[in-house]
């Protein structure tokens, strides 16, 4: 009797353990709201290097991502005030009270077939606000340079030219990126301070902005003071 008493007792003790599992806050930028369904998939982590993202790899499993099902009535805090205020490319942080599991996936799973991704029931979702830091972070590259053109003027064809001038082409920038708008999401207007009424030029190494400048004429003479990549 007091040996069947002692197994009840452990195993008592170890559905107590289980059953407390302290909550963990998993942190990433929103990839996905599906509205009708009260779902949306974060993504953690993109551990895919530059040349598989170039080449379309698909079957890497190199993204952290989940899915998230809402309950009707949970309250989102920080940045919006409802589920219905969530968007595409927010950070978000969700908590759950469940075990988490850094479950990678591949480009395939998190763009096609979500229902193939972890879903976690959270006990609370709050966006947070992009710091100037996380905007620089994402202009910045692996070597080299970049050059982004924001608010670019049209070309006769009413088209935008990726590179600015013949200087810009003839650099060996590792990123060139022709940026027409600004998310609202990120702040990024304000944050990186872009020009109202002109192009804004911004060239970023491995770290940080380098150049900032709505002057063509600057941007060319700033180039030239670049070294080039071996």
């Amino acid at each position: 009797m007091y040996k069947n008493l002692g197994i009840i007792m452990v195993i008592s003790l170890l559905l107590a353990g289980c059953s407390n599992i302290d909550p963990v806050s998993i942190e990433g930028k929103i990839f996905e709201v599906n509205k009708e369904k009260k779902t949306f998939v974060v993504l953690v982590e993109n551990n895919l290097t530059e040349q598989q993202k170039a080449d379309d790899k698909k079957d890497e499993e190199a993204i952290e991502a989940f899915s998230v099902n809402v309950d009707k009535g949970m309250e989102v805090k920080g940045e919006v005030n409802s589920f219905n205020d969530l968007e595409q490319g927010q950070k978000v942080a969700v908590e759950i009270e469940e075990e988490y599991d850094s479950e990678l996936v591949t480009k395939d799973t998190l763009f096609n077939k979500h229902s193939n991704l972890p879903v976690y029931e959270p006990s609370s979702i709050t966006v947070t606000p992009y710091s100037k830091q996380d905007v620089v972070q994402e202009l910045t590259v692996e070597e080299g340079y970049g050059l982004y053109t924001f608010n670019p003027e049209d070309n006769e064809e009413g088209k935008y030219d990726a590179t600015p001038s013949s200087v810009a082409a003839n650099f060996p920038f590792h990123e060139i990126q022709v940026i027409s708008s600004v998310s609202d999401v990120k702040n990024t207007e304000e944050l990186l301070g872009l020009f109202e009424d002109s192009p804004t030029y911004i060239i970023a190494d491995e770290k940080e902005v380098v150049f900032k400048s709505d002057n063509k004429k600057e941007l060319n003479e700033f180039i030239k003071t670049l070294e080039k990549p071996n």
